[in-house]
Protein backbone atom coordinates (compact mmCIF):
# COMPACT_ATOMS: atom_id res chain seq x y z
CA UNK A 1 0.00 0.00 0.00
CA UNK A 2 2.90 2.19 0.97
CA UNK A 3 4.40 1.38 -2.49
CA UNK A 4 1.72 2.49 -4.36
CA UNK A 5 1.32 5.65 -2.77
CA UNK A 6 4.44 6.60 -3.52
CA UNK A 7 4.35 5.62 -6.78
CA UNK A 8 1.37 7.55 -7.81
CA UNK A 9 2.50 10.78 -5.54
CA UNK A 10 5.69 10.70 -7.59
CA UNK A 11 4.07 10.09 -10.67
CA UNK A 12 2.19 13.50 -9.91
CA UNK A 13 5.37 15.06 -8.76
CA UNK A 14 6.59 14.47 -12.21
CA UNK A 15 3.50 15.46 -14.15
CA UNK A 16 3.68 19.10 -12.33
CA UNK A 17 7.12 19.42 -14.83
CA UNK A 18 5.22 18.39 -18.00
CA UNK A 19 4.60 20.83 -20.64
CA UNK A 20 1.06 21.01 -21.82
CA UNK A 21 1.85 22.46 -24.98
CA UNK A 22 5.40 23.67 -26.97
CA UNK A 23 4.58 26.99 -25.22
CA UNK A 24 7.72 26.58 -22.46
CA UNK A 25 9.84 25.49 -25.30
CA UNK A 26 9.23 28.61 -27.38
CA UNK A 27 9.65 30.70 -24.03
CA UNK A 28 13.08 29.34 -22.89
CA UNK A 29 13.71 29.75 -27.00
CA UNK A 30 12.85 33.48 -26.40
CA UNK A 31 14.49 33.94 -23.46
CA UNK A 32 17.89 32.66 -24.35
CA UNK A 33 17.22 35.11 -27.41
CA UNK A 34 17.03 38.03 -25.40
CA UNK A 35 19.59 37.04 -22.56
CA UNK A 36 21.65 40.32 -21.56
CA UNK A 37 19.74 43.17 -23.29
CA UNK A 38 18.94 44.50 -20.39
CA UNK A 39 22.75 44.50 -18.69
CA UNK A 40 23.77 45.73 -22.38
CA UNK A 41 21.09 48.55 -21.99
CA UNK A 42 22.09 50.00 -18.12
CA UNK A 43 25.64 49.27 -19.48
CA UNK A 44 25.02 51.60 -22.78
CA UNK A 45 23.23 54.21 -20.97
CA UNK A 46 25.79 54.78 -18.32
CA UNK A 47 27.96 56.26 -21.18
CA UNK A 48 28.60 59.89 -20.84
CA UNK A 49 28.44 60.94 -23.82
CA UNK A 50 27.66 58.18 -26.77
CA UNK A 51 28.11 60.33 -29.49
CA UNK A 52 31.58 61.65 -28.46
CA UNK A 53 33.03 62.16 -31.97
CA UNK A 54 30.54 64.73 -32.32
CA UNK A 55 30.87 66.45 -29.15
CA UNK A 56 33.27 69.46 -28.91
CA UNK A 57 36.21 69.68 -26.75
CA UNK A 58 34.54 72.64 -24.22
CA UNK A 59 36.75 75.72 -24.37
CA UNK A 60 37.01 77.31 -19.91
CA UNK A 61 38.96 78.00 -17.80
CA UNK A 62 43.06 78.74 -18.49
CA UNK A 63 45.53 76.20 -17.34
CA UNK A 64 47.06 79.04 -14.54
CA UNK A 65 43.83 79.59 -13.65
CA UNK A 66 42.81 75.93 -13.84
CA UNK A 67 45.95 75.22 -11.40
CA UNK A 68 45.53 77.07 -8.68
CA UNK A 69 41.50 75.65 -8.12
CA UNK A 70 42.80 72.59 -8.49
CA UNK A 71 45.68 73.10 -6.12
CA UNK A 72 42.57 74.39 -3.65
CA UNK A 73 40.88 71.54 -4.40
CA UNK A 74 43.98 68.76 -3.49
CA UNK A 75 44.47 71.02 -0.14
CA UNK A 76 41.12 70.18 1.40
CA UNK A 77 41.74 66.32 0.86
CA UNK A 78 45.13 66.89 2.99
CA UNK A 79 43.31 67.72 6.32
CA UNK A 80 42.94 64.87 8.55
CA UNK A 81 39.61 63.90 8.90
CA UNK A 82 38.07 63.70 12.53
CA UNK A 83 37.89 61.04 14.51
CA UNK A 84 33.88 60.66 14.77
CA UNK A 85 32.25 57.98 17.68
CA UNK A 86 29.55 56.58 16.02
CA UNK A 87 28.40 54.48 18.81
CA UNK A 88 27.84 57.72 20.60
CA UNK A 89 24.50 58.11 22.11
CA UNK A 90 24.66 61.51 23.87
CA UNK A 91 23.95 59.43 27.12
CA UNK A 92 26.90 59.91 29.29
CA UNK A 93 26.66 63.42 30.62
Amino acid sequence: MKYKVLVIGFILALGGCAPLENTSFEEAYMVDQEFGQATQAAWANQVAYPDRQTVKIPEGTEGITAEEIMDVYNQTFAEKPQQINVLDFGLAN
